[in-house]
């Protein structure tokens, strides 16, 4: 089975968490690669750009970095242009966690749900804090047609995993 077909197993919009540094950005990257015809959102600014570097943009696939909340959704609503078959947004719930804007963060989410609702898939990559938690965690089980956790070897949700690997190369998985 291959990494995007257990992700979207479940549905089109999917949420993926897990501490800093287990390959939630390069298993992103991976599907968007996989996939074509892609859009990958970033909130990471110069730490986004930096991994761009070690991998071989695939026609198809585009980029757009966003340094505001308003630049997040004008980023999405742009996306539609392209008529990606995924949207990923790496991390969802970066200016959630500092602005603490429900009413700004809910509209995200519900234009996200009715674009997946079209069938285009939508990834959310979200942020863990230090103490292990997600900054609007309530908000991703609700919108969410899956919610997955990502360990430095497992994709892990719903009594199923897949182990993955991650290489020079790109994301291998599932092993």
């Amino acid at each position: 089975m291959n990494l995007s077909t257990f992700v979207f197993e479940r549905g089109n919009l999917v949420s993926i968490y897990g501490e800093s540094g287990v390959g939630k950005t390069s298993l992103s990257l991976e599907l968007a690669l996989e996939i074509r015809t892609s859009v990958f959102i970033s909130t990471e600014g110069s730490l986004f750009e930096a991994r761009l570097e070690k991998i071989k943009v695939g026609q198809g696939v585009y980029f757009a970095s966003v340094k505001s909340n308003i630049e997040l959704f004008n980023g999405i609503i742009n996306s539609l242009e392209y008529k990606p078959s995924l949207i990923v947004v790496d991390t969802i719930n970066t200016f959630y966690r500092y602005e603490r804007n429900v009413h700004s963060f809910l509209k995200l989410l519900i234009i996200l749900r009715s674009i997946a609702q079209s069938n285009v898939k939508i990834l959310l990559v979200w942020e863990v804090s230090a103490n292990n938690k997600v900054a609007g965690e309530k908000f991703m089980r609700k919108f969410s047609d899956d919610v997955l956790r990502i360990t430095k070897s497992y994709i892990i949700g719903n009594l199923r995993r897949c182990k993955f690997k991650i290489t020079e190369r790109g994301v291998i998985g599932c092993l």
